[in-house]
């Protein structure tokens, strides 16, 4: 079963990314990362393991990544 964000739980994204844009960039960039091998700034549970968005969106809830001023970077703040 894949995982699905509601409506609110989504707003609060945008406003953690800094809008719709910057979340779509962060979110794909990302997730490009954890396929490639990058590791995981957050721990799991089995069912997950290979979610990459799930993964992703929650180092962002956990504020462990955020998107550079220059759009293109991920930065790892280690909170």
């Amino acid at each position: 079963m894949a995982f699905a964000l509601d409506y609110p739980e989504l707003e609060g994204l945008y406003s953690l990314a800094g809008g719709k844009f910057r979340l779509t960039v962060l979110l794909q960039r990302r997730v490009n990362e954890l396929v490639g091998g990058m590791p995981r700034l957050v721990k799991v549970g089995h069912e997950y393991e290979k979610d990459y968005i799930y993964i992703a969106v929650e180092e962002l809830k956990r504020g462990l990544i955020k998107l550079a001023e220059d759009d293109e970077t991920i930065l790892k703040t280690g909170k």
